[in-house]
C-alpha cells in the first residue's frame, strides 16, 4: 500500500467525520480543512474501537452495514513488523521522557501513532495528548 499525500486519523476524528450520525463538533470544519483533499486513512486500532463502539451500543443491523462498509472503504494500517517496532521504540521513548502517552490507558493510542510514525505519515487527532510525542508528525 502506498501512503503518498495521506493522512492517518485518530478515531475521534474518523468518527465524527465518517461514522457518527448528525454530529455536532465544532472542530469537524476544521479537521476537513486541514485534510485538504488528502487521502484518509486509519490504524487497525481504529477500525477495532469503532466496531467495539458499536457493539457496545448495540447498533442496529442497518447501521452496523453502513459502519463496517465505511470501514472496508477506508484503507487500514495493518500491524506489521514496522508498526511493531514504532510501537515498541514510542513506548520505550515516551517513557523515559514522561510522556503522556506513556500511561497504561493509552495503549490504543499509541499503536495509532506507532502506524502513523511507521509509514510516514501525519496524524490528525483532536486530542492533545500526542502532542510532542516522539517522531510523530501531528496534523492539529
Amino acid at each position: 500500500m502506498t501512503y503518498v499525500d495521506a493522512v492517518l486519523l485518530d478515531t475521534d476524528v474518523f468518527s465524527l467525520l465518517f461514522v457518527a450520525r448528525e454530529a455536532q463538533d465544532s472542530r469537524i470544519a476544521g479537521w476537513r480543512e486541514r485534510l485538504g483533499g488528502r487521502r484518509v486513512l486509519i490504524a487497525f486500532q481504529t477500525r477495532a474501537e469503532i466496531l467495539e463502539g458499536a457493539l457496545e451500543r448495540s447498533w442496529g443491523e442497518r447501521r452496523m452495514a453502513n459502519t463496517r462498509r465505511t470501514l472496508d472503504h477506508t484503507p487500514t494500517v495493518p500491524p506489521d513488523d514496522e508498526v511493531i517496532d514504532a510501537y515498541a521504540t514510542l513506548t520505550a521513548a515516551c517513557r523515559k521522557n514522561g510522556h503522556a502517552l506513556q500511561d497504561g490507558r493509552h495503549v490504543a493510542d499509541r499503536w495509532i501513532a506507532a502506524c502513523a510514525i511507521a509509514k510516514g505519515l501525519p496524524l490528525l487527532s483532536g486530542d492533545d495528548m500526542y502532542r510532542n510525542a516522539p517522531n510523530l508528525d501531528l496534523l492539529n
